[in-house]
């Protein structure tokens, strides 16, 4: 008789290997040039059997981008229970919130090339909203944290809330991202990734500050 145990064991083993591997080659070299056989081969593992645990590389792509999302969200979390982030005022937590963009791009450039290439790939693969279901839940950990700020802001008053939250999480946020995710793809200035852009990054983060602090 097997033992399912060890099989359970051994399965988790490869799939967390096929992820690793497949997001270290996709953001190394972007996806779209990675083959699966590649990525087999990173694993020390034979092309049939990726193709069982993920039958299409697009598959293979949302895993890997929920691995990492999810990831990060869980160390976002424990950073907010270890800075009592509930306690904080809206302003406070506005401030700590914008600081996570900052940590992308010092400490997860390659999950910035990743996620920004993964958007591109979905798109041009065709991905459905039912494939793409489980990365939106896993990204959801940044929005559910400004929607919390938000209402917070609208009690104390420390942050100005004229705007919809959906216009200002887009004039926050987002350009928040985008601008990190260039800097990380050395696409500004200098053209050149390995240039510190932190204090560039850190400036936009005083603007919106200055925009919406009260």
């Amino acid at each position: 008789m097997r033992n399912l145990e060890k099989d359970e064991i051994e399965m988790t083993s490869k799939r967390e290997t096929m992820l690793a591997e497949g997001f270290r080659l996709f953001a190394e070299k972007g996806i779209e040039p990675v083959t699966m056989q590649e990525v087999a081969d990173a694993c020390r593992l034979g092309i049939a059997t990726l193709y069982r645990y993920y039958n299409t590389k697009l598959a293979l792509v949302i895993a890997i981008g929920v691995r990492q999302w999810k990831d990060y969200g869980e160390y976002v979390n424990e950073q907010r229970k270890q800075r009592r982030a509930d306690e904080m005022t809206a302003a406070r937590e506005l401030d700590f919130y914008l600081d996570f963009y900052i940590d992308l791009y010092r400490n997860h450039k390659d999950m910035l090339r990743f996620n920004q290439d993964f958007n591109n790939y979905v798109q041009h693969e065709g991905a459905t909203a039912e494939q793409l279901l489980p990365y939106m839940e896993s990204i959801n950990v940044f929005a559910g944290m400004f929607s919390e700020l938000f209402e917070k802001g609208k009690k104390d008053g420390t942050i100005r809330t004229a705007l919809p939250k959906e216009k200002m999480f887009a004039a926050t946020s987002h350009i928040m991202l985008a601008v990190a995710v260039r800097y990380a793809q050395g696409l500004l200035l200098s053209g050149d990734n390995e240039v510190d852009m932190t204090n560039e990054i850190m400036l936009v983060k005083r603007m919106i500050l200055n925009e919406f602090v009260v």
